[in-house]
């Protein structure tokens, strides 16, 4: 399992931050709307029981006919009207391995990374992107066509679940694209066994469909866990 951000544990001379530490230690972020995010703060499974979630989860042999558009999942990163912040400020505040700083416009001054997929460490968070962890065009053709705007707006910038979003360096998501794990792996292997896990748990709280290859290529990363 990867080393999570911690949550804000220090208040910085500003008073958004103050509110950034209740919403972090809360549990907070984006209220999304009642049907649109599942429940859940439950983080990936371990190994044993990813592989049970992962046979549960139903499998598709075709893709949509209805073709992929970002558009459908919002424009952009939400603000949190209660911070000010938007969803990629988020999630750097709570991934940050110290504490952070935040000044008043929510920009992270002082903090300190370490990107999932190839273990790079960094201090400057213009090295970052933040990555929905199952893309958002492999979320359409696994179900994510038949959800309502909302749904697909609260997938794009979901708070609620720690797995759906995470910073890694700008050339890993490029890399990775709109990859599933059948297509593409962290240049980092010490990340495999999280990265199946993180994905199974996120397609299983989404009710997310898999291909067949991308079963196939999880199976095989659970067995080497």
């Amino acid at each position: 399992m990867r080393a999570r951000g911690r949550r804000v544990a220090t208040v910085a001379l500003v008073a958004v931050v103050a509110v950034l530490v209740f919403v972090a230690s809360s549990g907070g972020g984006e209220s999304a709307p009642p049907d649109a995010a599942p429940a859940t703060t439950t983080r990936a499974p371990a190994a044993g029981s990813a592989a049970s979630v992962l046979e549960g989860l139903p499998v598709r042999t075709t893709d949509p006919v209805a073709p992929y558009r970002r558009a459908e999942f919002g424009d952009d990163w939400d603000y949190d009207p209660a911070t000010g912040c938007n969803t990629r400020e988020e999630v750097l505040i709570e991934e940050s391995v110290v504490a952070p700083t935040v000044d008043d416009r929510c920009r992270t001054t002082v903090g300190r990374w370490r990107s999932l997929y190839d273990a790079v460490e960094t201090a400057d968070p213009a090295d970052l992107q933040i990555d929905h962890l199952v893309p958002l065009a492999d979320a359409w053709r696994s179900g994510a066509d038949t959800w309502t705007a909302d749904r697909r707006h609260a997938f794009a910038n979901d708070r609620t679940h720690p797995d759906t979003l995470i910073a890694v360096t700008g050339r890993t998501n490029q890399s990775k694209g709109d990859s599933t794990p059948a297509e593409w792996l962290p240049p980092d292997e010490a990340s495999w066994c999280a990265y199946a896990e993180m994905w199974i748990d996120v397609k299983a709280t989404w009710h997310l469909s898999v291909t067949p290859p991308e079963r196939g290529r999880l199976r095989r990363l659970l067995d080497a866990c």
